[in-house]
């Protein structure tokens, strides 16, 4: 029986199997509290140290920024939210947030909750890219504006925003600007330390690690509150998740190079051959900046749920959105594609693991579901 293909990383990254054994001890001997006064050895004390230094090494940040664990993205980003509310928002009266109409659920969702306490979120115009540009940021900001809220990439298209030129106009108008990294860590170079950034956020699950883990960094000179009490950091803190995500962090760090060149190889083999086989097919945003791995491509005359289903049906994973993530159709819509025929677009999410063998399995059948589908799907795009 042939192995299935995932091709969903946007959504949820596999573990690793050396990263599920090295976790194990974590569960198995270190289960007790780690701050309870019983707690002897070098273990797990040892290990936290190491992943915490690694951690800060992987995102390049100086000695003076904070990190904070958290057990996913969309807490991380609650606490984002939470601490600009209390340090900053209540006190200086900016109380406008900024963001994006194709952010995932997290960003969206959070910033409505804080609307009941008097912050009123707004959205800034993309071009035909998915792209915030600074010219449309420096419209969009007003005196009102506390803070601008935005993900990196889309974990659909793969759009990269120009991350450097927000944040430093971000810096000259006095605003607050967090970044959520999940769709970036492992697959762009960078360093914290040298961006105008001050909150950057991710998701453990979209980097390999395991679930329960997400993180939070925040830059030196940034008054930050944390909705846990200081002292009691240690107390819930999930041991293996931790764990794991240094080793992911890890992980990312041996495939940095395989994923920006082998891994982008194979995302363009996989988006020629489909166009050479199905001509009027198109790769959406191949002009932009976008991630090494992610491929959203426009299927003319066929719904892109139904061939996502008929893929899945032969155990190949692609994805159009849903859940965290925003609908692939949604999202084109909001930058102005034809609404009709966003719903004929999927989204494919390679990871470093990818090989070459699925790949051309994935090509020849995503070629023989979407030819079958346009027959059941041309009575639905009318």
């Amino acid at each position: 029986m042939k192995k299935s293909i995932y091709l969903d990383n946007g959504t949820l990254a596999r573990p690793s199997d050396d990263l599920i054994a090295r976790v194990q001890p974590f569960i198995k001997r270190h289960w007790e509290s780690v701050v309870a006064p019983y707690i002897q050895g070098k273990e797990p004390f040892t290990s936290i140290n190491k992943t915490v230094g690694d951690l800060r090494a992987f995102v390049g940040v100086h000695e003076k920024d904070r990190f904070q664990f958290c057990s996913s993205g969309a807490q991380a980003i609650s606490e984002v939210y939470h601490s600009a509310y209390i340090d900053h928002i209540a006190e200086n009266g900016k109380n406008h947030i900024l963001t994006t109409k194709v952010e995932e659920a997290s960003i969206h969702l959070i910033g409505q909750s804080f609307e009941k306490l008097g912050v009123y979120q707004k959205t800034i115009p993309l071009n035909e890219n998915g792209q915030v540009t600074r010219e449309a940021l420096e419209q969009a900001i007003t005196p009102k504006t506390g803070l601008v809220s935005l993900s990196w990439a889309s974990a659909l298209t793969g759009v990269i925003h120009p991350i450097w030129e927000l944040g430093e106009l971000c810096r000259e108008k006095g605003v607050l600007f967090h970044v959520d990294a999940s769709n970036i860590l492992g697959k762009l170079y960078f360093k914290f330390q040298e961006l105008p950034i001050d909150y950057l956020t991710f998701e453990g699950t979209l980097l390999h690690a395991l679930k329960g883990s997400g993180g939070l960094f925040i830059r030196r000179g940034v008054d930050f509150q944390s909705r846990t009490p200081e002292g009691m950091e240690g107390v819930d803190l999930n041991l293996p998740a931790f764990i794991g995500l240094g080793i992911a962090m890890e992980e990312l760090g041996q495939a940095f190079d395989h994923l920006c060149m082998e891994t982008v190889r194979l995302r363009d083999k996989l988006e020629e051959e489909i166009l050479l086989a199905i001509p009027e097919a198109q790769v959406l945003f191949k002009e932009a900046e976008r991630l090494p791995n992610v491929s959203a491509i426009h299927f003319p005359g066929v719904i892109g749920e139904l061939l996502a289903f008929h893929l899945k049906e032969r155990k190949i994973f692609a994805s159009f959105g849903g859940g965290r993530l925003q609908k692939l159709r949604h999202l084109l819509t909001a930058i102005g594609k034809d609404p009709i025929e966003s719903q004929c677009a999927l989204s494919f999410s390679l990871s470093y693991t990818t090989t070459e063998e699925e790949i051309d399995r994935a090509i020849a059948t995503i070629v023989d579901c979407a030819q079958k589908c346009r027959t059941f799907s041309r009575e639905a795009v009318k």
